[in-house]
């Protein structure tokens, strides 16, 4: 709490006496809440997320004071609030289904994507070293991935964006579709490619999505919209259920699992050296 505090207030370029002077409170307040020396009151964490533009991930950080859950990875402070609730339920999944079109998802994504993508979604004039959290951030969520107990992958890919990456370098280019052909080798990832619309007869109209399965009997599925300030999490069972239904249609309307080696080779054929 403290430390997430802290640099929030930083990001926004405030020091703490004046940080103190907007939130109404006394600069040794906030010297001794960020440096754990007190527990901040609710309202006061309500006052400092409103001042530094965070005010609607309040409940995130409520959550920690009120020791409702037990931090994990996800909460660590360069870890954007918007995603932090997201990242703590994809990294208790035990399936994970995505559709994203126009990208690559995070968790397929090569370094040299990763950074490109972090560039393109951040403001204009970002720092280097933000880049270069968003990036560190794609490579743990794929870290777990990667173990041996980690969730099972699903991903149906979209054709367009494997033809035209937000990436300049030819060999950047390659280097994705390697990885993504090294990635469907494995058993507990599934990955198809989407067929041009006018042979799969299908068009998903919506936001990129991911749906998530647990492990725990009687957890019912997830449903994360990924817009495009932050991903919102949806548990009603009907939105659930739609979006079910439009990953099973675009699975089915998609080249199989099996003839991805092939569709990513004759793009990799297409692609300018």
């Amino acid at each position: 709490m403290a430390v997430r505090l802290a640099s929030l207030r930083a990001e926004c370029g405030l020091s703490m006496k004046s940080a103190a002077q907007a939130a109404g409170l006394n600069t040794s307040t906030i010297f001794r809440i960020e440096h754990g020396l007190v527990a901040p009151r609710e309202s006061t964490v309500r006052i400092l997320l409103d001042l530094y533009g965070e005010g609607e991930h309040a409940p995130r950080l409520l959550s920690l004071l009120r020791e409702e859950r037990v931090p994990g990875w996800y909460d660590a402070p360069g870890v954007p609030l918007g995603l932090s609730g997201f990242l703590e339920l994809e990294d208790q999944a035990q399936v994970i289904y995505t559709y994203c079109p126009q990208y690559v998802p995070p968790l397929l994504q090569t370094p040299a994507y990763a950074e490109s993508a972090a560039r393109a979604a951040l403001p204009p004039g970002v720092t280097p070293e933000r880049v270069g959290r968003g990036v560190d951030l794609v490579a743990h969520r794929q870290e777990r991935l990667d173990r041996h107990d980690g969730p099972h992958l699903w991903a149906v890919l979209d054709r367009q964006a494997l033809l035209d990456p937000p990436l300049a370098r030819p060999e950047d280019r390659f280097a994705q579709l390697d990885a993504l052909a090294l990635a469907a080798k494995q058993p507990h990832v599934a990955v198809q490619v989407a067929r041009p619309g006018a042979e799969s007869g299908y068009l998903y109209q919506g936001p990129p999505f991911t749906l998530l399965r647990f492990a725990e009997a009687g957890r019912g599925d997830v449903l994360v919209l990924h817009l495009l300030h932050a991903p919102v999490v949806v548990e009603d069972w009907r939105r659930v259920e739609d979006h079910q239904q439009a990953f099973a249609r675009l699975s089915l309307s998609a080249f199989s699992v099996d003839a991805t080696p092939e569709v990513l080779d004759g793009i990799r054929a297409v692609l300018p050296d």
